[in-house]
């Protein structure tokens, strides 16, 4: 089979292409190796993009989640530390009750205890109206700026909030009522308050006998919430741990399919410069006229 040869001009439009290739190649490299990354528009790599958008979203998920268990970790923290501030007021408070039991009593070591419970009182209720940007931190999610007025009654509302930490999951922040609900006998103040008043009027065996097991019952409760708090406190660490975790992994991922492979693509480009070298010099070596031209 005969094959007709090619042209002069037919050579030079394949050396022509050939060249626009290369040269094209060499721009996408040079890119890559200015930018740092494998692709900088769409069309670099339409899949590639479609990849790097989903890791992109990822990556955003889990930056809101560590922020959300660090704001809630805060919050959380700072009501744990409050309550076990007021586990040892109410110790104290304990021990005042229990020298109400002494046989030696008398109105006036009685006035010192009324006192000293008194204060107590005035501390528990600072701790109980603890706020955190201007919200009582255990009134729930009502939003109120005190939990508890200045009776002791709880004024909160709804349940413990919450913060989401993880896909699908949300992890409690800070326990609701801690210091007991209004017209509850485990209503810290109101027992504490009904123990003033009997010293106050010399019922002293009552305040042994009786507000001192009501007292009991209560400090249980504020004992119970406190380690509640401290279970949040651990599971909002942990989850922050997560989201810290699955964040690097999803940045990895990113750095995979973004970041260039600098000795990788530093090779690549000096091959491609050199066959665009070698292209151009073959051009232009097939243009150059000769003598048989014009005979």
């Amino acid at each position: 089979m005969y094959v007709l040869p090619l042209t002069q001009s037919a050579i030079s439009l394949m050396s022509s292409t050939n060249i626009n290739l290369d040269q094209s190649q060499l721009q996408v490299l040079q890119s890559q190796l200015t930018s740092g990354q494998n692709i900088s528009q769409p069309s670099d790599n339409p899949s590639g993009v479609v990849a790097v958008m989903g890791v992109s979203a990822q990556e955003i998920r889990f930056t809101q989640y560590q922020t959300n268990a660090q704001n809630g970790l805060v919050v959380a923290q700072m009501a744990n530390g409050t309550l076990n501030d007021a586990v040892s007021v109410l110790q104290s408070a304990r021990t005042t009750l229990l020298q109400a039991g002494n046989s030696s009593i008398t109105p006036s070591s009685a006035t010192g205890l009324i006192a000293s419970l008194q204060s107590d009182y005035n501390t528990l209720l600072g701790m109980a109206n603890t706020a955190y940007m201007g919200n009582a931190i255990f009134a729930g999610t009502s939003g109120s700026k005190t939990a508890y007025d200045s009776s002791g009654n709880y004024v909160g509302s709804g349940p413990s909030p919450s913060t989401t930490v993880a896909p699908g999951f949300s992890a409690p922040t800070v326990v609701t009522a801690p210091f007991g609900q209004s017209g509850t006998p485990t209503n810290i103040f109101s027992v504490l308050s009904q123990a003033i008043s009997d010293l106050k009027s010399g019922n002293y065996s009552k305040v042994y006998q009786g507000d001192l097991q009501s007292f009991d019952n209560a400090f249980n409760q504020v004992t119970a919430a406190a380690a509640t708090q401290g279970e949040y406190v651990q599971e909002l660490q942990f989850m922050q741990n997560q989201a810290i975790q699955s964040l690097q992994n999803v940045q990895a991922q990113y750095g995979n399919l973004q970041n260039i492979n600098y000795p990788k693509l530093t090779t690549e480009y000096s091959q491609q410069l050199s066959n665009y070298q070698i292209a151009l010099q073959v051009v232009s070596q097939s243009v150059q006229p000769t003598l048989a031209k014009y005979i």
